[in-house]
């Protein structure tokens, strides 16, 4: 597999960052996972806008790059057909302070790097009947202690509710803010509907703007469905018609079971199966818009 890192093409066999890049010391940087579908990123411009804002959060400049160019390259030196690239930008390796602070001085400049991986296998049972999540304990850091909005490295929150799910036999993780309002699932957004309303947490409760988070709220409104953003017990998950995640690498998934306890089964013309619908095949139609 062939690596873009630093504006280089390197075997993965070769690709190494140093000790001292502030990504390794402090999860000190921001990334973006794509995914490509049939030899193009999708959505790509989507998710440099949110680049470009999580750096703004955590005042990290954004490299002068073609990303245009260098996703296509690298699609192309790998052949890849279906698969997700990460794009990862770090502060870069800069000269440790001898009082050991955390401020970054002299800094050689960011740290560049796309790794191609496979998308998650997601069977057709599970797109149409749905996976089952828990409630994880560990919660949603609040924006007023982290710029939750950014999609930062400091990823250990994520990883322990992921954790946690994995442990107890379940797909996702469903996190809840500070105050047990619910926020969004260890690597995806969640959603519910109920009376035919499209409900989903508000970015205010800790939650990141996902890429397909934000096609399913200008797409829901275009088949006739009210969209809702707000602050929600998880008591209402329980009069939940239909519950459903999304991410850029499993994109619409229903969900089927909330710590063991069954939601209603849907139907063929259920709201989660149309917007399927309609996402994978706005998927098909993208180019990197």
């Amino acid at each position: 597999m062939w690596i873009y890192l630093n504006g280089r093409m390197v075997d993965e066999a070769n690709a190494r960052v140093s000790v001292f890049d502030r990504g390794f010391l402090y999860g000190d940087g921001v990334f973006e996972t794509v995914r490509i579908h049939h030899g193009h990123p999708v959505w790509l411009d989507r998710h440099l806008a949110r680049l470009s804002h999580s750096c703004q959060a955590i005042h990290l400049e954004v490299p002068a790059t073609n990303w245009h160019d260098v996703f296509q390259r690298l699609i192309a030196r790998n052949q890849l057909e279906h698969a997700m690239i990460r794009l990862t930008l770090s502060r870069g390796t800069c000269v440790p302070r001898d009082d050991g602070a955390v401020t970054a001085e002299a800094c050689a400049g960011p740290t560049v790097a796309l790794v191609p991986r496979p998308l998650r296998h997601i069977t057709a049972q599970q797109r149409h009947n749905g996976v089952p999540i828990i409630t994880a304990t560990i919660r949603r850091p609040s924006p007023a202690s982290y710029p939750t909005h950014a999609k930062t490295l400091s990823y250990v929150n994520t990883v322990l509710a992921a954790r946690e799910a994995t442990a107890r036999g379940a797909f996702e993780g469903l996190q809840l803010t500070v105050d047990g309002y619910l926020a969004e699932c260890a690597m995806s957004n969640v959603f519910f509907v109920k009376h035919n309303t499209l409900h989903t947490p508000s970015l205010a409760c800790g939650v990141l703007p996902g890429i397909t988070r934000g096609i399913v709220l200008d797409i829901a409104p275009t088949l006739g469905l009210d969209t809702r953003e707000g602050r929600y017990l998880p008591d209402i998950l329980n009069d939940a018609d239909e519950c459903f995640i999304t991410s850029s690498g499993i994109g619409i998934l229903p969900v089927d079971t909330i710590d063991d306890r069954a939601l209603p089964k849907r139907s063929t013309d259920s709201w989660v199966a149309i917007l399927q619908h309609r996402y994978d095949r706005m998927v098909g139609e993208s180019r990197s818009q």
